[in-house]
C-alpha cells in the first residue's frame, strides 16, 4: 500500500464528518486572498475560459465553494510554475491535480533530503504528542533555521498540495500548522537576545500568515541579534506610526497579500518612508518581485531563504 492510499483511508471518516457538516461559501475576494490572483483575472479566466462556475447569491455577488477554491489555487500554482492558462483550462481535473503533484515531488526531488511521507503519517491521527516528537531531531540536528527552511516549510507546502488533492482534510493541515508555529515559538522564545542591534517592526497588512513565515521572520533577526516587534495581526499605515512615537524604529518588515499590485506597492513604500523615515524596508508576501522598483532601501523575500538572506544584509 503506498503512502497516498494510506491518507485516503486514514482521513475518511474526517472527511465524511466535513461532509456532514455542510459546505462552507468563498467569496472573490477571499479566492483572490488564498492563491494571489488579482479577482478582475479570476473574472476573465470564468468567462474565457470557464475555469470556475460560481453560484451568485440573490444581490447578484459571485460566491464559491471549496472545491472551487482547491481549483483556483492548483490552476495558480501552475500558472506560475510557466504553464499558460490557455493550457491549464483544456485539462481535466484529474490531470489538473497530477501536474501540481508532479510539481510537487520535482521540487522535493530539487531538495533532497526532505521526506514528507513518515512525517505527515504521524499527523494524521493527530497525535500531538507522536508529531511533535517527529520534528524535534530535525530541530535539535539543523537549528530551528535551517530546519524551517529545509523542513518544516516544505512540509507545511506539501500538507496544503494534499488538501488540494483531497489527500488530507482540513483539519489534518490546519494541526500540522499549528504544531509547528508552536514549536517555533517556544524556540524563538529560548533565545537570549541581547538586543546589541536596531530595532525591527514586522507588520501584516495581508490576511493571513500562511505557514508562519513571519514566525519564522522574526526568529531569524532575533537571532541575529535585532530588537524584533511582532504583534501577530494587522495594522493600518496610522496604526504603524503609532508604535514609531512609542518605540522609534527604521527598518520594516511589511507582509503584503500575494497579489497586491507593483503601483500600490510602490505607493505603499513611498507613503512609509515619508512617514516613518525608514532606512530599510523588507517586502514579504508577494508572489513575484516587482520588477519597476530600483531601490537599495527595498529588499524583496518571498521564500523562507530569502528571508534569512534578508536579515543578514541589514
Amino acid at each position: 500500500m503506498n503512502f497516498y492510499t494510506t491518507v485516503l483511508l486514514i482521513i475518511i471518516d474526517t472527511r465524511q464528518s466535513e461532509m456532514n457538516a455542510g459546505v462552507k461559501s468563498y467569496t472573490i475576494k477571499e479566492l483572490e486572498n488564498h492563491c494571489g490572483i488579482k479577482a478582475h483575472t479570476i473574472r476573465m479566466w470564468e468567462k474565457r475560459y470557464g475555469i470556475l462556475t460560481p453560484d451568485r447569491s440573490d444581490t447578484n455577488i459571485r460566491f464559491y465553494t471549496e472545491d472551487e477554491l482547491k481549483k483556483i489555487i492548483t490552476v495558480s500554482i501552475l500558472n506560475r510554475n510557466g504553464i499558460k492558462i490557455s493550457h491549464i483550462a483544456k485539462m481535466n481535473d484529474e490531470e489538473i491535480l497530477h501536474a501540481v503533484m508532479k510539481n510537487t515531488v520535482d521540487e522535493e526531488e530539487v531538495h533532497g533530503e526532505f521526506k514528507p511521507g513518515p512525517l505527515i503519517m504521524s499527523a494524521l491521527r493527530f497525535n500531538e504528542i507522536q508529531f511533535r516528537k517527529s520534528l524535534q531531531p530535525h530541530i535539535n540536528e539543523k537549528g530551528l533555521e535551517e530546519a524551517y527552511i529545509k523542513v518544516l516549510y516544505p512540509l507545511m507546502q506539501k500538507s496544503r498540495t494534499l488538501w488540494l488533492t483531497d489527500c488530507l482534510s482540513k483539519a489534518q493541515g490546519q494541526f500540522i500548522e499549528y504544531v509547528i508555529k508552536s514549536l517555533m515559538i517556544t524556540h524563538d522564545n529560548s533565545l537570549n537576545n541581547t538586543e546589541t542591534k536596531e530595532t525591527v517592526v514586522i507588520i501584516n497588512i495581508a490576511e493571513g500568515n500562511p505557514f508562519g513565515t513571519l514566525l519564522f521572520m522574526k526568529h531569524v533577526l532575533k537571532k541575529r541579534g535585532f530588537d524584533v516587534i511582532y504583534t501577530d495581526g494587522t495594522l493600518t499605515t496610522d496604526e504603524i506610526k503609532g508604535m514609531q512615537l512609542i518605540k522609534p524604529f527604521s527598518v520594516l518588515v511589511l507582509n503584503v497579500s500575494p497579489s497586491t499590485p507593483d503601483d500600490e506597492l510602490k505607493a505603499i513604500a513611498s507613503s512609509l518612508f515619508k512617514q516613518l523615515k525608514l532606512k530599510k524596508l523588507i517586502v514579504t508576501g508577494r508572489n513575484e518581485q516587482f520588477s519597476e522598483i530600483k531601490d537599495n532601501k527595498i529588499e524583496i523575500a518571498f521564500t523562507p531563504a530569502e528571508m534569512a538572506a534578508c536579515a543578514d544584509n541589514l
